[in-house]
């Protein structure tokens, strides 16, 4: 009888029930309040993410609606853009540009060569269409022609310009010059 006085004692239930409720709280934390404070900051550092891309998306909305307004702003003069980058080669446009200023500056084409032409309409940038002349001018006359050529429409470029002493010629200050002029299309 001493052994169930004791298993029975008011000392022994308090005890039984202090680590019964603490084994049932200790599974209750872990399979039901652990899975909901996981699930509170997983949601808070999803807060913070959504946060920062809602700024991002915010400053690119107002990138977009300041270009938009600039593009409103400059609409007269879109045309100019069209006509600087043309959206194909125009190989005989160039030449013909070229010409008229080579002939109003006085610079005598000897020889005109275009390199190659990439004609794929596959690919969406920038291109150019190079045009080499080889010719004679004076030094003068050949300053006149690359500031009218630079004051063209069509975006043009001297890629690359040679110029020599010509040897053969009569006349004082003539001059060989080859000159490697790059046009740009889309």
């Amino acid at each position: 009888m001493n052994i169930s006085k004791s298993v029975f004692s008011k000392k022994t239930r308090d005890y039984t029930f202090i680590v019964l409720f603490l084994l049932i709280f200790s599974v209750f934390i872990i399979f039901a309040i652990n899975p909901s404070l996981k699930t509170a900051f997983s949601l808070k550092k999803e807060e913070k993410d959504l946060v920062k891309v809602d700024t991002l998306y915010e400053k690119k909305i107002m990138d977009i609606s300041s270009i938009q307004s600039q593009i409103e702003e400059n609409r007269d003069s879109l045309f100019l853009i069209n006509e600087a980058i043309s959206e194909y080669p125009e190989v005989n446009k160039m030449v013909d540009d070229v010409k008229t200023i080579a002939d109003k500056n006085s610079l005598m084409i000897r020889k005109a060569n275009i390199d190659e032409v990439s004609l794929s309409q596959s690919k969406k940038k920038l291109d150019k269409v190079r045009l080499i002349i080889e010719g004679k001018t004076n030094f003068d006359n050949l300053m006149k022609f690359t500031d009218d050529l630079f004051k063209q429409r069509r975006l043009k470029t001297i890629n690359n310009l040679i110029i020599n002493l010509d040897k053969e010629a009569t006349a004082s200050g003539q001059l060989q010059v080859i000159i490697a002029i790059d046009g740009y299309y889309l």
